[in-house]
């Protein structure tokens, strides 16, 4: 996959991008070894503020060896997804200053000095967050509670608790969506999921 939009140097809204990064992240790392150059899957564990990165070593396991292509001032690309927020796609360069061994395994590099990115979707969502009502259009009764996270012309991504007390809402099926509104309003919009 092509990485579009390369920048030089961080801005303000880089490093935003940057800094939306959780600890327990996924990211996909591409090292290059003596032989060959792997893509493997690890996770973010944090940074140093804008001095050096922390990233929890591969399973070689998983993955296979990979001391020969992670070790200390070697080169690494760092992909992510920012689906959150954005939908894109995020990449960056940075070098191994450490590889540390006990007591985990974890790689301190550099931070990143530039940053690609790759829009997910053709169309930008807004970021809203709005409880609601799922109720079922069939049976008129209340499915669960909700939160609206954000909307598109082409729908709306919701969240609901992994501790629902109702049922949870199934693929394809009708619903309708109560938002009570403030002075005893109400909005209801049907849709399917």
């Amino acid at each position: 996959m092509a990485i579009l939009q390369e920048k030089v140097g961080l801005t303000n809204e880089d490093l935003q991008k940057i800094r939306l990064m959780r600890p327990g992240m996924v990211v996909d790392l591409q090292v290059s070894g003596a032989s060959s150059t792997k893509r493997v899957r690890t996770e973010f564990v944090g940074t140093h503020g804008t001095g050096n990165m922390i990233i929890r070593f591969p399973d070689e396991g998983k993955w296979g060896s990979l001391r020969d292509a992670i070790f200390k001032d070697n080169t690494m690309i760092v992909r992510y997804i920012l689906e959150d927020d954005t939908g894109e796609v995020i990449a960056f360069k940075i070098k191994v200053i450490l590889v540390l061994t006990k007591p985990s395994r974890l790689i301190f590099t550099t931070f990143p000095l530039a940053i690609q990115n790759h829009d997910l979707r053709t169309e930008q969502r807004a970021q809203i967050r709005i409880g609601a009502t799922i109720l079922d259009v069939t049976e008129d009764s209340e499915i669960c509670n909700c939160l609206v996270k954000d909307i598109s012309p082409q729908g709306w991504r919701i969240s609901v608790e992994r501790v629902a007390k109702g049922a949870r809402p199934t693929v394809k099926q009708q619903i309708k969506m109560y938002f009570p509104q403030a002075k005893g309003q109400e909005l209801l919009l049907w849709g399917t999921l």
